[in-house]
């Protein structure tokens, strides 16, 4: 079983002055019961395969039942393409002769961006609760704080001393207890790290004669160089004593590269 519903938002700004652009927006929800096929096994390598996003209980396997692996609240995109406007022609140095509007005129600003909210993650015991070939999800039962940190060298996601004290008293089911036999937990019960990016490039175009064109394109990935990282790379086993860490990224660090294209 898996449902998705969502209300999208578009604005877009056709050719004008220059400038295409568009906006989005979407709010949504997707519940499932995994968020892979069932056949999927659990050494498969598929960060959606097996464990928790496989049934726990197939005798009740609406127990499974929770927001997707995937899922985001909100996402927010946008894509744009802006003919600066510089160079003969143009608003500013509208008169310039053609040496100065070789360098400056007919460049174009073109760039893609993409933000979402925290993609859901779960805990998960150290035994087998129910399934003697899948952990259970951990149960809350108290307050769990989350705050992104680095501890000892490393990126937490739980604030402060919170995974310590998750570890210590889990077996007394303080905040977090293990799943009783037959439960499945709380799956996808947290939210980590969500996608944020931005690229863009600046390009121009030299028409060398009729049929031999110069393109020129600086291009940057990641503009603001901001860390996010992958809920399925997290440690989520409960007693272990790096629970909490991230070991992978969602994003790459900030990257450039400069490019020359002659057609002909």
């Amino acid at each position: 079983m898996s449902s998705y519903n969502a209300l999208q938002f578009t604005i877009r700004h056709p050719q004008s002055h220059g400038l295409t652009l568009d906006l989005g927006y979407t709010f949504s929800k997707s519940l499932d019961m995994g968020s892979l096929t069932e056949r999927a096994n659990e050494f498969s390598g598929d960060p959606l395969g097996g464990g928790l996003s496989a049934i726990q209980n197939t005798w009740r396997p609406k127990l499974n039942k929770a927001v997707s692996d995937f899922d985001t609240h909100s996402l927010f995109t946008a894509d744009w393409a802006y003919a600066v406007p510089v160079g003969r022609g143009k608003a500013v140095f509208g008169n310039a002769n053609r040496v100065a509007d070789f360098f400056v005129g007919g460049w174009q600003f073109a760039g893609v961006a993409r933000w979402t909210s925290g993609l859901p993650f779960s805990v998960n015991e150290p035994g087998w609760s129910t399934n003697w070939q899948l952990e259970g999800a951990g149960v809350v039962t108290g307050q769990v704080k989350l705050q992104k940190h680095i501890s000892g060298g490393y990126p937490q996601i739980f604030a402060g001393d919170t995974a310590n004290t998750i570890n210590n008293q889990v077996e007394t089911g303080t905040p977090i207890r293990l799943p009783y036999p037959g439960e499945a937990g709380e799956r996808n019960f947290f939210r980590g790290d969500g996608y944020e990016d931005i690229d863009a490039s600046l390009a121009k175009i030299w028409s060398i004669t009729e049929r031999m064109k110069l393109k020129f394109a600086a291009e940057t990935y990641n503009i603001s160089n901001t860390p996010r990282f992958d809920t399925a790379g997290l440690n989520t086993q409960l007693t272990n004593s790096t629970l909490g860490y991230y070991s992978s990224e969602l994003t790459t660090y900030r990257r450039m590269q400069f490019g020359l294209r002659l057609d002909f």
